[in-house]
């Protein structure tokens, strides 16, 4: 009676815990690993591939044939700086166009001065001739001068203003000239100006062509992403010829490791949750020799992938493993996810056995104690 008092209450009162195991399981770094891959085909002309080989971010890791390119950069240049050095011409001759018209300005300014001088000597004249002209007229009224010397006087106030319009003629003429010469220029000047635009736009458009050949030409070299280790590298020899999108290699980042575990969703879904202990063993070190990692849920996937859910888990104490952790390392993992009471366990291993399916009768067969089908 002790022995079974001491049974049932270990039943109810002991606490057994229940974990989610995954056999596929590994150690991968934190920062995600790198593909190298070819952006464009091409041939091989150079590699610098070596397993294990430490890398920066930006090193070259393949070169691939790029003659083509390489000319139409230098065609591009080529056109840039003949357009720039036509530009630097034409925009001298702007300059030079810009002083050949301030000087003409001022030379037609000069000449409507002049004009505008004869046309105030003209009419002083004019208005001398008409003085000495009323004069004469008086003079011939009072029979002091003879008709010839008053039709002389007369027609020299008439040449005069005539002088005087001439005159005003003659600077209208200069200030219209002056304004026409001037316009010419501008437009001679504004011309230029528009093949400079014109040179500029074609200057920009072969910067650009320099700068995409100068693209494609860096995208003949695959360079390594991130800084860290060549994990895995493509059987590549000189003069092969990859495709777009051929992996030449993956680096592997420095740095810490966790651990990655793929999960059936009846284990891991509502069970696994962050925070929760876990146990960590490497296959191809015994745990009983090297022991066993002690980890920690940080992550768990909402949604499965592939029929598993993955679930990320931090080590607790990597320093102290006697394992070298690395990326790749394969494991299994053990999380506790609660503990029961061994009664509770017992009823959930009754309640998930499988129950026998009911007999079916067929038909001709003798029904018990009746006799007949």
């Amino acid at each position: 009676m002790a022995l079974l008092a001491t049974w049932v209450g270990w039943m109810h009162f002991a606490r057994v815990e229940v974990y989610a195991t995954s056999a596929d399981a590994r150690l991968e770094a934190r920062e995600k690993p790198s593909r190298a891959a070819a952006a464009e085909a091409g041939r091989v002309v150079a590699l610098h591939v070596e397993l294990g080989r430490p890398v920066r971010a930006g090193d070259a890791l393949v070169e691939l044939d790029r003659a083509v390119e390489e000319q139409r950069l230098v065609e591009a240049r080529a056109h840039t700086r003949t357009v720039e050095r036509k530009i630097v011409a034409l925009e001298k001759q702007i300059a030079t166009e810009r002083e050949r018209r301030a000087a003409h300005w001022r030379l037609n300014t000069v000449g409507a001065q002049q004009a505008g001088l004869g046309v105030r000597e003209a009419d002083q004249a004019k208005q001398q001739r008409e003085r000495l002209a009323d004069m004469s007229k008086k003079l011939s009224e009072a029979a002091l001068l003879s008709r010839s010397d008053l039709w002389k006087a007369e027609d020299e106030a008439a040449g005069s203003r005539l002088k005087v319009d001439s005159a005003s003629i003659e600077l209208s003429r200069q200030k219209a000239s002056r304004e026409y010469d001037d316009r010419t220029e501008e437009s001679r000047i504004a011309d230029l100006s528009r093949q400079v635009t014109e040179l500029l736009a074609e200057h920009d458009v072969s910067v650009a062509a320099a700068d995409t050949a100068n693209a494609a030409l860096e995208r003949r070299t695959v360079r390594a992403a991130i800084g860290g280790r060549l994990g895995s590298i493509a059987a590549l020899q000189v003069g092969d010829v990859l495709k777009a999108g051929d992996a030449v290699a993956t680096v592997i980042p420095e740095g810490e490791v966790h651990v990655v575990a793929q999960f059936a969703p009846s284990e891991a879904v509502g069970r696994v949750l962050p925070g929760q202990r876990a146990r960590v063993k490497l296959k191809g070190f015994a745990w009983t020799q090297f022991g066993m990692l002690d980890a920690e849920v940080s992550d768990v996937a909402s949604e499965p992938q592939g029929g598993t859910v993955r679930t990320e888990l931090r080590l607790r104490s990597p320093d102290g493993s006697r394992v070298p952790l690395q990326h790749g390392l394969p494991g299994e993992v053990e999380i506790e996810v609660e503990r029961v009471s061994p009664l509770q366990l017992l009823v959930r291993t009754l309640g998930a056995a499988p129950t026998p399916a009911p007999a079916t009768r067929a038909p001709g067969d003798l029904v018990a104690g009746k006799g007949e089908p």
